[in-house]
Parts: structure tokens; sequence; C-alpha cells
């Protein structure tokens, strides 16, 4: 079985990363597999196991020389750390995970998941843009020697986020926005690409978020940025806001919109609300690959059994439940005003494939 450094990088310039198909399923695939059987019970935990009991214990060791190296965590943190990680490998796929990536070398891999188990999500969604906390909670990007980086070169849901935020940036500047509202932006990764110093900018977010001073430095830009900790829906109460706004985006925000609920309909009509005539949206639909099935299976991702996650199989099936949701949105418009679609933005990120279906809606009157 190969590893991480195993990777051809730079054997095929696409501008982004490639893997062979016997990579693709040591990736992904075989961790997700493991997990899964474990959590049917069909797999014995890593404690369990003559082999993969030693695997575990020499993991945890290399986990504990990591922290008490090169962290600033109290003994008590590092105890209580320990104690979490080791629950979370008895799960062979997670098991594998962390010999793979070599997740003990890199501040950035222990980190993420510990942000990950902790659902600190703003936090997480910015290590998938190479930047985040070494171990003793400094913010600065991550090396490029770092065998995160080097994971983040090819795995396929970074690439798709780092495309959505660069996307967002290039339309702001392109279209000369100076008002913009983000639904669900968390610690606004966008930041990282360039954002405009004179964009005024309102954030509706009801997770944990970085301080922001952290998170924008420049204290004239600071000044131009709104924080609202709440669901995005109270946006229609927040009357100043109205018919303001040049562009509402809301990315990697639709998986936990029920779509039979017409939640993702009510998320756009709220946007439109905010926009000005001639004003845009843009927004998302994730499309199931094996880079996602891993995050999900292994990486345990947070989500709700009982509210199944909106990701959809193919990129048609996102484009026309997208045309169906704005017609739902036109109908409740009821003519007074009304949105239309650029041609949806299909993601490609080979090898994994299609990752996401981008929309541009303009609101008429």
């Amino acid at each position: 079985m190969s590893n991480l450094w195993d990777a051809p990088r730079g054997a095929i310039d696409r501008g982004y990363g490639h893997l062979p198909p016997h990579m693709v399923y040591e990736w992904a695939n075989r961790q997700a597999e493991l997990s899964v059987l474990y959590k049917r019970g069909q797999m014995e935990a890593s404690s369990k196991g003559a082999l993969t009991h030693m695997r575990k214990k020499e993991m945890l060791e290399r986990v504990r020389k990591a922290l008490v190296e090169r962290s600033n965590f109290t003994p008590d943190e590092i105890d209580s750390r320990l104690a979490q990680v080791s629950k979370y490998l008895e799960d062979p796929g997670l098991l594998e995970n962390f010999e793979y990536f070599d997740i003990p070398s890199s501040d950035f891999m222990l980190q993420f998941y510990f942000a990950v188990w902790d659902l600190r999500i703003a936090e997480v969604m910015c290590y998938l843009h190479n930047y985040g906390k070494d171990l003793k909670g400094t913010v600065r990007q991550v090396p490029e020697d770092d065998v995160w980086y080097q994971m983040s070169y090819f795995e396929g849901m970074n690439i798709n986020e780092r495309k959505k935020a660069q996307d967002v940036v290039d339309f702001i500047k392109a279209h000369d926005i100076k008002r913009a509202t983000s639904f669900g932006g968390g610690n606004i990764p966008e930041r990282l690409y360039g954002l405009p110093e004179d964009l005024r900018l309102t954030v509706f977010d009801d997770g944990p978020v970085s301080p922001l001073e952290e998170l924008f430095p420049n204290a004239n830009q600071r000044q131009k940025v709104k924080y609202y900790h709440e669901r995005l829906s109270q946006a229609l109460f927040h009357a100043e806001l109205a018919g303001t706004q040049d562009l509402v985006w809301m990315h990697g925000v639709s998986m936990y919109l029920d779509e039979k609920q017409h939640q993702m309909t009510g998320a756009i009509l709220c946007g439109t609300s905010l926009l000005r005539p001639g004003g845009f949206m843009k927004y998302d639909y994730l499309v199931w690959t094996d880079s996602m099935r891993r995050v999900i299976n292994t990486q345990c991702w947070p989500y709700n059994p009982q509210q199944p996650m909106t990701i959809f199989s193919s990129a048609e099936e996102a484009i026309r439940q997208g045309r169906t949701t704005l017609t739902n949105v036109n109908s409740k418009l009821e003519g007074k005003t009304f949105v239309d679609a650029y041609d949806p933005k299909v993601t490609l990120t080979e090898p994994w494939g299609v990752t996401s279906v981008r929309f541009t809606v303009q609101k008429h009157v």
C-alpha cells in the first residue's frame, strides 16, 4: 500500500492535483469502506485486533509526542486530546487515515481534526485553503513542505472550496461590487484571495467564528465588516439591509438545507430581499464524490442522521433541482420581482469528477 508521499505531484499539470486510479482507492475509498464496516459492526475496533492494537498504540504515542514537544497545551489538555484521539482511532479507517497521511507530523493535520471533532466548522473550512493554527495556536499559512499542504494539493473537497472562493473574489472585482453579504460565511476564506479593502461586507453565521481582529488585521478594512451572529433567515428582519446589496453569496450551505421542505427556496428568497435591482446571488450545490465519502464516514464530519445532507449524485441532477428551485422562487415573488440564472458552472476536479455546481442569479424588477 502506498501513502501520501507517493502521490505524483506535478505529473499532470492541469492547475490542480491528479491521482491515478489505484491511489484514489487507497486515498479515499479504502478508508471509507473500513469506516463503514466498523460502524455497521462488521469490523472489530482497532483495539480488539492484534495488529491494529499495536498500530493504534504506536499512533497514540506519536500523537502524544507531537503534543508534548510542539504544543503549549497543559498536561490536562494533552490527556484530554489523547483520550479523544484514542476514541476516534477505534475506527480502523481513521487509523489507516492517520498512517496514510502521516498526521502526527503536521500541526495543521492535528488541529484540523480537533476542530472537526469540536464542531468548530468555520475554523475547519479555513484549513481547506491552506490556512490554520499550529499547535501553539498561531494562525498562519500552511508551509508548502507540510503534509497538510501536500495532501490539500490533491484533495477534491479542498480544491473545490479554493475554486469557489477565488470565483467570488474574481466576480466582486469584475462587477465592481461595493456591498456584499455572505450567508454562512464563517471565517470568510474569500479574504485569503484578495477581497477589495473598500468592500462593505455583511456576514450572517450563527456558529463560532474567529475575532474580527484576527480575520481582518487591516483596521480600515475591518471597519467595513459587520457580523450578525444569527441564522441567515434573520436577514429578513434587518430592514437596513433590504434592497441594498450588490451581491449575496452562499457557498457550502445548501447541503444543510432540505429541498423537500423548500429551505433552499427560502434561502434564495431571503438573499433576493437584500439585493438591489440588478444585484446578484451566488450559491452552490455539492455533488457526491469519493473524496466526500471519506470526509463523512472516516473524518466524522458533523451531521444529523435525522436530517440527511442535500448532496446530489450528478451535475445533471443538481442542475435540474436548481431550475425547479428557481421556478419556486419566482412563483413566491409573484411577479413583483424575479430572478434569472446565468448558465450554471460545473466544478470539475480530476480525478474526483464533478465536485459542485455553482449558480449565479440576478434580480430584476
